[in-house]
This record gives C-alpha cells, sequence and structure tokens, in this order.
C-alpha cells in the first residue's frame, strides 16, 4: 500500500464525498473542516473552492454529472452547485426542492445511461434510484447484502452500467447489474476486496473500461466465472508468497477454454497433481505444491454434476485448509451422485481463508483444471444400519474388576462397508464419546482382524475429530501384523472439566457439559476385499492406555502405556498389547480362545445394539439393568433386550 502526499492547506479534517468531473478531468471533493469544496489534478495537487454561500454541515455523499457537483445528507437534503467558472451558479449550492432526505446511504453515483443517481442503504440493502431533478427516490430492487454497523462508503458504475459499492468494515466490494435501467433484478455478487476502513469513499470516470493489472486467472469456461466481465475468480498476485507451484503469470483477463493463457505466456498451471481417479463414493487425493515462504490457505471446487458451475450443494470440496509451504497431499471425497464423464475444478490459494469460487481477493493463484469422474458400481453395507449407533462399553480397571459400572468409557459406534463392484473398497467408521466415568487416561482404536496392514492405502486415510480433518495425523499404527487405527492418545483430552468440578463426562446427577466429541475415519484398501474376507462386526474397537499415565492399584508405580488394552470379550490383544496380564487378579483368561473374562464368565467389555444409557458413576450395572448377568451367563440366549430395562433411578438422565 502507498501514500499520497497531498497540500497542506487542507487543514486537519478528511475530505470526503469524492467524485470524477468528466468534464475537465478532476476529482472534486468535500473539505470537513473548511466546508469548502477541494479540486484535486492528476498530481493529486488540491486547491480550495469556498463555496459561495457555505453550509453550516458537512457532507460525504456525493457524484458529478454535467459538470455539477451533487451531494446529499440524511435529513438535510439533495444539493447541488456548478463547476463552470463561467457560469452565474458558480460554487453556489442550491438545494433541490423537495427531495427525500430519508435515504441512509453512505455515497451514490451517476448511471452512465440513464442519468439517474442510484445508491444502496446501509442497513436494509435496499437500491435507490433518484431523480437528480426533483430529488425524488424509490426502490427498485434489494442487493441482498447489509452493512450493519457499517456503511456502504463507495459507490461507483464502469462503462457497462454496473453499480459497484464497498462495505468499510471489511472491504467486500460488491457489483449489482443495472446495465438495463429498465430491467432492474437487484442481482449482484462478491466481487473483489479492498482495505478495511472507518471512512471510506471512491469515484471513478464511469465511461472508462475496468482493467485489471497484476492479477492471475483461471482459464475455465466462463460458465464458471472466469472473465472479469462474469465477476471471475482473481488474484492480485504476490510474487514472492501465496502462489501454486513455482510460477505465476499476469493477465489482464482470463483466457478461457480452449485458449489456455499458457500459450501466451510461462506454464503456471503446476500446483496440483492428481494422484488418485476420482470415483464418485470414494476418496481422492491430489498433491497440492504451495509456493512463498508464507502459510496460504486452499479452497476447491468441482463440478460434480457437470452443469457448468461450482455452486451447487458439496462441489466445494476443500474449504480454507491452512497449509504451510511446501508439498502436501490433500484428500477429499467423491460424492455418490457425481456424474460420470469430463468436467472442471477449481484450486484456490491466498492469504484469505473462506472465499468463493469467483470474484476478486487479494493475494494469491487460480488454477482451474479439466477433469473426468470415472463410472463406478458404488454401493454401501451399514452396521447396524445407516443413521444407527451401537454402544460399546469398557471397565477400565482390568485385570481387576473395580465398580463395573460400565461407563468409564462408553462409545456410539457405527461401520460403513464402501463396495465398489461388489468388493469392500473402503471401510469407514465413525462414533461419539457418550460417557467418560474414568479416573484414568485411556486412547481409542480399531483393529482389523485378519486385514494385514499391508493392505491398507496408508496415505488414502482420513481421521477427523469434530469434522475437523486431522492433517498431521498417522492414524495407521506401526508395529503391527493386522490394521489398527488410532483415533485419539487419550480421551481425556476430548472434553473439559464437568461442571461440578470431576473430570468425568457424562456419569453423575448435574455433572455434565456441552462438549460433544465426534469421530470419523475413512480405511482404504489399496486393493478392493471380497466380502467374504471382511472381520466380523463391530471389528474390533478397544481403549489402551495412555503413555506417562499411572493405572490402578494393580499396577503399582509401574505405567504400562499403550501395553494396556482392553477389547470385547474373547479378542485378542494387538501386537502393540501385553499378554501378561491374562490370568491376573480378577482374569481367568485363556487364551487364545477366551480372554477378558473373569471367573463369572463376565467381560470388562460389552456391545449394546443401539445408543444405550449406562449407570451412574459408581453403580454396578447388575443393579442398574438387573437382565445383564442372566444375558451373559447365557451366552446371550436369554434376556436379549436387557438394555431396554433399566431401574431408572440409576441410569444416567
Amino acid at each position: 500500500m502507498s501514500t499520497i502526499q497531498i497540500d497542506d492547506n487542507l487543514g486537519s479534517d478528511s475530505v470526503n464525498a469524492i467524485a470524477f468531473n468528466e468534464t475537465d478531468r478532476y476529482i472534486y471533493g468535500f473539505n470537513k473542516q473548511l466546508l469548502s469544496l477541494v479540486r484535486f489534478d492528476r498530481d493529486f495537487k488540491a486547491t480550495v473552492l469556498p463555496f459561495k454561500n457555505p453550509p453550516t454541515n458537512n457532507f460525504y455523499v456525493a457524484d458529478i454529472s454535467n459538470n455539477n457537483y451533487y451531494f446529499y445528507r440524511w435529513n438535510v437534503g439533495l444539493f447541488y452547485t456548478s463547476l463552470d467558472a463561467s457560469d452565474p451558479d458558480y460554487l453556489t449550492i442550491i438545494q433541490v426542492t423537495g427531495a427525500n432526505q430519508s435515504m441512509g446511504i453512505a455515497d451514490f453515483a451517476f448511471h452512465p445511461i440513464d442519468g439517474n443517481l442510484y445508491a444502496v442503504e446501509s442497513l436494509t440493502g435496499d437500491l435507490y434510484q433518484i431523480n437528480p431533478t426533483d430529488g425524488s427516490a424509490i426502490v427498485v430492487a434489494n442487493t441482498g447484502f447489509t452493512a450493519s454497523g457499517s456503511a456502504f462508503g463507495a459507490a461507483y458504475f464502469d462503462i457497462l452500467g454496473n453499480l459497484y459499492f464497498v462495505r468499510n468494515n471489511d472491504g467486500n466490494v460488491y457489483r449489482t447489474d443495472i446495465t438495463d435501467p429498465n430491467n432492474i433484478s437487484g442481482a449482484t455478487v462478491y466481487f473483489a476486496q479492498a482495505a478495511p476502513t472507518n471512512s471510506n469513499d471512491g469515484a471513478r470516470c464511469a465511461s472508462a473500461p475496468v482493467i485489471s493489472s497484476n492479477t492471475d486467472y483461471g482459464d475455465a469456461p466462463d460458465s464458471y466465472g472466469t472473465t472479469l466481465a462474469n465477476n471471475g475468480a482473481r488474484h492480485l498476485i504476490n510474487y514472492h508468497n501465496h502462489f501454486l507451484g513455482s510460477s505465476i503469470d499476469a493477465e489482464s483477463d482470463a483466457r478461457i477454454y480452449p485458449s489456455s493463457d499458457e500459450s501466451v505466456s510461462i506454464k503456471d498451471e503446476d500446483g496440483i497433481i492428481f494422484k488418485t481417479s476420482l470415483i464418485p463414493g470414494l476418496d481422492a487425493q491430489v498433491n497440492v505444491v504451495v509456493g512463498g515462504e508464507a502459510t496460504s490457505y486452499l479452497n476447491a471446487w468441482f463440478d460434480w454434476n457437470r452443469d457448468g458451475d461450482f455452486n451447487d450443494a458439496n462441489e466445494r470440496a476443500i474449504s480454507g485448509l491452512q497449509l504451510l509451504p511446501g508439498s502436501h497431499d490433500v484428500l477429499f471425497r467423491v460424492p455418490d451422485g457425481a456424474t460420470p464423464g469430463a468436467s472442471w475444478s477449481r484450486f484456490r490459494l491466498g492469504s484469505i481463508a473462506d472465499i468463493s469460487n469467483n470474484g476478486g481477493y487479494v493475494y494469491g493463484e487460480v488454477e482451474d483444471y479439466q477433469i473426468n469422474i470415472t463410472t463406478a458400481n458404488t454401493t454401501y453395507l451399514y452396521y447396524p444400519s445407516k443413521y444407527d449407533f451401537v454402544t460399546i462399553a469398557y471397565e477400565d480397571m482390568w485385570p481387576e474388576i473395580g465398580d463395573y459400572d460400565f461407563n468409564d468409557v462408553l462409545m456410539y459406534y457405527r461401520v460403513t462397508l464402501v463396495m465398489q463392484n461388489s468388493k469392500v473398497a473402503r471401510i469407514d467408521v465413525s462414533g461419539q464419546l457418550a460417557a467418560y466415568g474414568a479416573d484414568y487416561s485411556n486412547g481409542f482404536a480399531i483393529k482389523l482382524p485378519g486385514i494385514a496392514r499391508s493392505q491398507i492405502n496408508e496415505g488414502l486415510i482420513k481421521l477427523r475429530h469434530n469434522g475437523l480433518v486431522l492433517q498431521d495425523e498417522a492414524p495407521l499404527e506401526q508395529g503391527q501384523t493386522n490394521a489398527v487405527v488410532i483415533i485419539t492418545e487419550n480421551l481425556k483430552h476430548t472434553f473439559l472439566k464437568s461442571n461440578c468440578g470431576l473430570s468425568f463426562y457424562r456419569t453423575e446427577l448435574g455433572c455434565a457439559n456441552n462438549d460433544l466429541f465426534t469421530f470419523d475415519i475413512t480405511i482404504p484398501f489399496i486393493t478392493p476385499i471380497n466380502f467374504s474376507a471382511m472381520p466380523a462386526m463391530p471389528l474390533d474397537p478397544f481403549i489402551f492406555g495412555s503413555e506417562n499415565r499411572s493405572r490402578n492399584d494393580f499396577y503399582g508405580s509401574t505405567m504400562p502405556g499403550r501395553a494396556f488394552e482392553v477389547h470385547l470379550a474373547d479378542m485378542p490383544v494387538t501386537d502393540l498389547g501385553s499378554t501378561s496380564y491374562f490370568g491376573q487378579h480378577d482374569d481367568r483368561s485363556l487364551p487364545p480362545s477366551r480372554t477378558y473374562r473373569d471367573k463369572r464368565n463376565l467381560p470388562w467389555a460389552i456391545e449394546v445394539g443401539s445408543q444405550w444409557t449406562p449407570a451412574y458413576e459408581g453403580t454396578d450395572i447388575s443393579i442398574a439393568y438387573p437382565e445383564f448377568i442372566n444375558f451373559i451367563l447365557s451366552d446371550g440366549q436369554l434376556n436379549t433386550n436387557w438394555f431396554n430395562h433399566p431401574i431408572t433411578n440409576k441410569t444416567y438422565q
């Protein structure tokens, strides 16, 4: 940003209500301290022009037409003065009698075709058409944008009749289509980014075309919003930071497909490499190279339904992803309903996180790529169902029985198998922490029995906590024969201490908080496998000890850490779990067929076929759910709906 020095005889207050005069090619403004006009030449040398009848108010709304300077103030009125030195009314303020004085506007501009003034009201977003002769004003449309708590402090036209207006507090520039003054729809779009400010004004020569410089554009067909006239995606170029790949070039306007800008300039579409096919229902991966030395934000859109725009639901595939300089592999999901065939994608890297697929923004680069969406026969199998969960509940004092309330870790849990051509291409697991009543720190993980670690496409695994992708995590655990994915190393880090001061979560009356920890993980195979090779549901979800954390009395001063595992009954430990605790204290395991059972055959982990409510902290499950023991001792033959018959005052409400 540069600062322009102007004359010193203007006083200490600002100049506002600026306007460009096409007659003499000067810029005029209103000096708030001197209450006079100021004229600026091409070198910004200022000349003060005192009014013959000075006003008592200052003004910040103005424009010029036919060598007359029009200016307005809410609740004061509309005025004009002649800028023709040979006119007897030169610099004489004349009020437009009967003019509308109630418009809450901060600037207006003359239309280059119909000669009316137009303005956008800050509070409502209403578009006013103002007759400069009698000052009458009507609302002709609503723009859909407001400036509550701020103002649209600048307004100006281009030669085609598009009105641009700028919101002070965030610098957003909007464009509304008034190219046909007899058919004004109010259609308005975000156009560009200017600097935020408390005080703002704008003026331009309305007969001059809009020309961009030092700007990067995309090159997709113009239905996607590519050229400047169509409010195309564009960025101001910073040659040192915020660009994709190794190079970036400037264009005065987009050269849309098939006239790529690479035919007349350097090859600058070099920042994105597609590493996988785009198959409906599956995850895809691109390699992104961030140039320069600054942290940037990546956004990407895909025309999944091939209708010529990026505006449909789910077409924003990557949103505000923060990336450091260097190379990154980025995952995204191809929607089930993506239409096979040729289409387009748009990637925007820049200094701002939340941007749209078109319009102008400050530093960054646009790269558009042709894509091909591959035909696929993708179906889904759900456990327990598409919209339901099972509950996995754990006691974490193994090999001691503990209080046997089964609320130490309580997880709602769902598995989805993504089938491609009747084979399993990916396993998705989602869940929600429903309760945590443990004094000890536990991690949560999932083992895939019988599935070798080497069968998993590690680079395409995506883990999300509370909807946010964990970019720097490597969930597929090292040192395992079977595939094991770590959801979290410590569940206690996923919620805050409850409002009664305990480090528990949803286990005691009055001890709750509003935290909600959810996760989902996608586990793709390198090569899809036969359904018959899949392990039984619910796979093998288990808890394990967090590193460098003490446990119950059985372990004394020893911190077992990762070697401590609790699985569902009769499941083996993983390669990193310890078998030395089997048969100790209350455990009566007989590996490999009988594990995690006590002398009564009761387990340390259970699966419940619905979203289950646990016992209160310290209440034995057999007291809260009297039918539970019969269910376990009968190997699930009796009291199969035991979980639907609680003692209400013994369970968490």
